[in-house]
């Protein structure tokens, strides 16, 4: 029987549309609905940044600007030795120049640098570039540990919610204002599903896998790699336990086995990190100030919404030493009443299946006690003399190195998450016998108060617009310098010249690319800090409270310094990128006076935020 062609395409789009039929209600349906609904929710809960995706960036007043500076530098700098430069870019010189400094104690956020290439190869943009991956990174990590809870519970519905209270949690969101490094959570519960299925199948394919997430969380957050490697520490403890009380020997031994191989894959991937960066804390060339008892928890912090619900938009400020006060993008770590409600009923469930409970619940709590950090404190202002086993904790090499407790909260969500999974799944079984239909009711209800308790929009954004003349600099040939004034060079706890000179020079350095002499960087020699008072002229640049010195008065020999050093433009940033004025009037109009003296350069731009100078003494 011959088919015509009509035929042909009517057969071959009823073939297309079945298949669509069984995409959406197979096997994949439930993944599709899961995808859809975190895509949905990181939409939402960043609102209105998607109105704004181009060009604006969600950040707050009270949140430290320079490391929103620093995130979007990271981004734009790991492209630039990659793609650009072919190089090493945990080395640069191309902030504080000329000397550099190594970024192996910095956070970097690679793994965020090398996923952005693509898009800002693409596209140009940096701003779009990081926030298409930021709302991409709330839907992996909603997925990935919705998949946790699926394959523990076997239930949708208390699977999406878990999957809603990691990705969203307070904590993560309030991060979001420009601690990137933080806000990124995927591969926590990727490392921990590829663990499970490691601990279900015993494949070490599986063990190598979860090895992989624990590298991507070492080159994208160092601390979060520390937390990892507490998580192994209790998984195979719990799990040694487990089999040496049944007498099995045999998944005993494929247990250690597989924890043999995550952490020589581990070792493997992170070397060429965790070496160099050990070398450099052993050093005694960088303050590693503690800060553990200021920037841990409190138990009030746990219970307190964060200030961003409803129509909040900024973390509290304002120090209270010797602990943080609450709300501040520290300290705001609320787990939120429906998920502690609903871990609390998963403990009912401990008898009829112990293993979907204890661990969780064990995680949690660790991670809960160790968040509280070396002493007790109630609130904020109200401490209690009891030691906490954080004290123990810190005495512990490399993992005593940490200054914020409070940041280890992301793995206790993951374990709130799964328990308050568990007990919505135990609600739903009972529900199930007698009323078939208010078991998907209770789940929708518990999904919508959640979201309720974690309701994070409207945030603040702010529109950064890349200056015109520094994007013509950007395109401008040759190996050049740019002399940002007022000039200043800062660590995550202290800085050397000027404060907010230092702050700005890395996103300016985002967009033109050149060398610069400022910046900031959260681990900063100190002998790249005191550089600044080395050289004539560009001390005097750095610090404006200080009468200049003689040399700093000489033409010659100031001029020689920006020829030395490749000098082409000196930039007077009067007004910051966040409409921050830089310095007081008098102090910029005696910086521009000294600019037009000693040095002598020309006068190319001037507008409210900056003025630019050309040295026509280098080409």
């Amino acid at each position: 029987m011959q088919v015509t062609a009509s035929e042909a395409r009517t057969s071959r789009f009823s073939g297309y549309l079945a298949g669509l039929e069984s995409l959406f209600t197979g096997r994949f349906a439930p993944w599709i609905a899961a995808s859809l609904l975190f895509l949905g929710a990181s939409v939402v809960q960043t609102w209105p940044l998607l109105r704004h995706i181009t060009d604006s960036i969600a950040d707050s007043p009270n949140a430290p600007l320079p490391d929103t500076y620093a995130f979007l530098w990271n981004l734009s700098w790991v492209k630039q030795a990659i793609v650009d430069l072919q190089t090493n870019p945990y080395e640069t010189d191309y902030i504080v120049f000329p000397e550099g400094e190594h970024l192996y104690l910095h956070p970097l956020t690679l793994v965020n640098g090398v996923l952005s290439i693509p898009l800002q190869v693409t596209t140009g943009n940096l701003i779009f570039s990081w926030n298409v991956l930021a709302l991409l990174f709330f839907v992996f990590s909603g997925l990935a540990t919705y998949a946790i809870a699926r394959r523990i519970t076997q239930n949708h519905w208390a699977a999406l919610m878990a999957g809603f209270i990691f990705a969203f949690a307070p904590v993560v969101m309030m991060q979001f204002n420009g601690r990137w490094h933080i806000s990124t959570t995927w591969p926590i519960p990727l490392m921990v599903l590829f663990t499970l299925r490691f601990l279900d199948n015993q494949r070490l394919r599986e063990a190598a896998a979860a090895a992989v997430c624990w590298a991507l969380l070492l080159y994208n957050n160092q601390e979060f790699a520390l937390d990892a490697a507490l998580f192994f520490v209790l998984f195979f403890i719990y799990w040694s336990v487990v089999y040496f009380r049944r007498s099995d020997i045999e998944h005993l031994i494929s247990l250690w086995k597989g924890g043999v191989v995550i952490i020589v894959v581990w070792l493997a991937l992170g070397a060429p990190l965790v070496i160099p960066a050990s070398v450099d804390a052993r050093s005694g060339d960088y303050h590693l100030p503690a800060g553990d008892e200021f920037f841990s928890a409190d138990l009030r912090s746990f219970i307190t919404p964060s200030p961003l619900w409803g129509p909040g938009k900024d973390p509290n400020g304002g120090v209270v030493p010797p602990h943080q006060p609450g709300g501040t993008i520290e300290s705001t770590l609320y787990l939120g009443g429906v998920p502690l409600l609903l871990a609390t009923v998963a403990l009912f469930s401990i008898k009829r299946a112990p293993h979907r409970v204890l661990f969780w619940l064990l995680l949690f709590v660790v991670i809960f006690v160790l968040s509280l950090g070396p002493w007790l404190y109630i609130e904020p202002t109200n401490k209690v003399s009891i030691p906490l086993p954080y004290q123990i904790y810190d005495q512990l090499p490399l993992f005593g190195d940490r200054r914020v407790p409070s940041r280890m909260l992301p793995f206790g969500m993951l374990g709130l998450a799964v328990l308050a999974a568990v007990g919505l799944d135990f609600l739903m079984s009972r529900l199930r016998r007698r009323h078939l239909l208010l078991a998907p009711a209770l789940a929708a209800v518990a999904i919508g108060l959640v979201g309720l308790e974690y309701w994070n929009p409207p945030v603040h954004t702010t529109r950064l617009d890349p200056p015109d003349i520094l994007e013509q600099i950007r395109d401008e040939p040759g190996d050049f310098s740019v002399l940002d004034a007022p000039l200043g060079r800062r660590t995550g706890w202290g800085f050397n010249g000027h404060l907010n000179g230092a702050a700005i020079a890395d996103y300016y350095q985002a967009v033109h690319k050149k060398h610069v002499f400022g910046g900031f960087i959260g681990r900063t020699s100190e002998k790249t800090l005191a550089w600044l008072r080395e050289e004539p002229g560009l001390r005097r640049l750095s610090f404006l409270a200080e009468p200049p010195l003689p040399d700093d008065l000489d033409m010659n020999l100031v001029r020689n310094v920006l020829i030395k050093y490749r000098v082409k433009y000196v930039i007077v940033h009067k007004i910051g990128p966040h409409g921050q004025p830089i310095d007081a009037e008098t102090n910029l109009a005696a910086m521009e006076a000294y600019i037009q003296s000693i040095p002598g350069l020309t006068l190319v731009n001037s507008d409210a935020s900056m003025t630019v100078y050309r040295n026509e003494n280098v080409q």
